[in-house]
């Protein structure tokens, strides 16, 4: 683990000094990106192909960088599965360095999670490995790399995965954007470049907060692209448009919104809610996901785009287009959240979704820490892994996790190989527990109170999704026995 770290290091660090950009995502998830798949192999396997290898991308007119990419693509192709389907997946490795695939938000077996050190060995230059699982449970995911994350990511190594229900989808739509929309089509990336210093968090430090560390960007992007090289998303009017919305960022949370019109939260991380929640815009940390609706009663031409300051003129924004409208400007989108109606974890009420527990209670409190005076050392309670404390489970346990968030960064806590039910936030208790797999825990004292079935076997990372502070050591690891 130690040479993981190292490795992880150099790369970050070569990163910071020769790339000028990172991505800060957010994917506009639907159903039409091509999905590389072969005809089902005996026994009723998919079979799909991933090739990791470097590549030109053009973010916008005279602006091209040097990307990473799965099938040549940034995003990556969206793989899209059926609740149940057991997929095969065979991951080549064309980079010049190793990496690897996790399955965001999926139950795989844990030698399936793709993290380094961990559950496989890195897979080098030259090299391949075999993914295999059913896929479960149903919802918007997505896959990325879990090697040197904030070069590997932030160059273009992620992409949405979808999962559909065995059952009828719960809040039914017209619209699922398909390749008529974006070029691609739906199950797509918003990839997010910072730009300049002072374009950072709007809330400082808190929900929206990302502190001193975060590296200097020029460019926004949505799909791989800067506005105006963003492609229209067009609608009819009466349509029920539905979008899945995945942050695949490094460091940023973006405040999504629709000029003109209010979105309806459907799912919370691909979990569905007992019903939508009307908002103006929707705060997502990074490696979060929201399928929202809206209902398309308002023709013209509207921006979709994020609100946090600086982000549109940086090329976050892509132009929503209803018909008979084409051709339309819409107008310059507002920045910053005055009057807004926000999404909030507490105005959500979940669906118990989860495995019901069948062993003993076990209670967890985890204090976050660290940044101070600009260090690179993050912890768990005082430690940094490989140092933390483990979680030592057994399958079946109920187990309740509170974080403190000691420091003046927020914290997007992921817990890789089953999701959770979001309690209470900052001392406040949820009446119907949304369930998720990554969580923000606010910065400056906040907490957030979380409960899960240890129902998956195995070592999993629990640890802070922003790259940085991972790489620092806020990580621990639930030990499944």
């Amino acid at each position: 683990m130690d040479n993981w770290r190292e490795v992880n290091e150099l790369n970050r660090r070569e990163f910071l000094r020769s790339a000028g950009l990172a991505t800060a995502g957010m994917a506009l998830g639907g159903s039409g990106l091509l999905v590389p798949r072969r005809a089902a192999a005996a026994g009723g396997v998919r079979e799909i192909e991933l090739v990791a290898r470097e590549t030109r991308w053009e973010l916008a007119p005279g602006k091209v960088i040097k990307a990473m990419a799965y099938n040549g693509q940034v995003p990556g192709p969206t793989i899209r599965l059926r609740e149940g389907e057991r997929v095969r997946i065979t991951l080549k490795n064309e980079l010049a360095e190793p990496t690897t695939i996790h399955w965001h938000g999926v139950d795989v077996p844990n030698p399936m999670d793709g993290v380094p050190g961990i559950t496989q060995a890195p897979v080098p230059p030259g090299g391949k490995f075999v993914y295999e699982f059913e896929a479960r449970p149903a919802g918007t995911r997505w896959y990325h790399t879990h090697f040197a994350e904030h070069k590997q990511m932030d160059i273009g190594l992620v992409a949405p995965l979808i999962i559909e229900p065995a059952d009828a989808d719960p809040f039914p739509y017209d619209r699922e954007y398909k390749n008529n929309m974006m070029g691609g089509g739906m199950g797509r990336m918003m990839e997010g470049m910072m730009g300049g210093p002072g374009m950072g968090g709007m809330m400082g430090g808190g929900m929206m907060g990302m502190g001193g560390q975060t590296p200097a960007y020029d460019t926004m992007t949505i799909n791989g692209k800067a506005y105006p090289a963003t492609e229209l998303l067009h609608v009819r009017k009466g349509e029920r448009v539905r979008l899945r919305l995945i942050n695949a960022s490094a460091d940023h949370t973006h405040l999504i919104r629709l000029a003109g019109h209010r979105l309806k939260v459907t799912h919370t991380d691909g979990n569905p809610l007992v019903q939508p929640v009307e908002v103006d815009a929707v705060p997502i940390a990074p490696s979060e996901r929201y399928d929202v609706l809206f209902v398309a009663d308002n023709p013209g031409a509207w921006f979709l785009y994020c609100a946090e300051p600086g982000h549109p003129g940086a090329g976050e924004q892509v132009a929503v287009v209803y018909e008979g409208h084409e051709g339309r400007t819409p107008e310059a989108p507002i920045e910053g959240i005055t009057d807004l109606s926000l999404w909030r974890y507490g105005v959500g009420r979940g669906r118990d979704v989860l495995h019901p527990p069948s062993g003993r209670e076990r209670t967890f409190d985890l204090t976050l820490s660290g940044g101070m005076m600009g260090s690179d050392v993050w912890t768990i309670n005082g430690r940094r892994y490989p140092n933390t404390d483990p979680l030592r489970l057994r399958k079946g346990d109920r187990v309740r996790v509170r974080f403190n968030n000691m420091s003046m960064e927020a914290h997007p806590m992921h817990l890789h190989g089953q999701s959770f039910k979001v309690l209470a936030v900052n001392g406040r208790r949820l009446s119907q527990p949304i369930v998720k797999d990554s969580v923000d825990v606010e910065a400056h004292m906040g907490s957030v109170d979380i409960e899960f079935t240890a129902h998956n076997p195995g070592d999993w990372f629990f640890h802070c999704h922003k790259p940085m502070h991972m790489e620092g050591g806020m990580i621990a690891l639930a030990k499944i026995a």
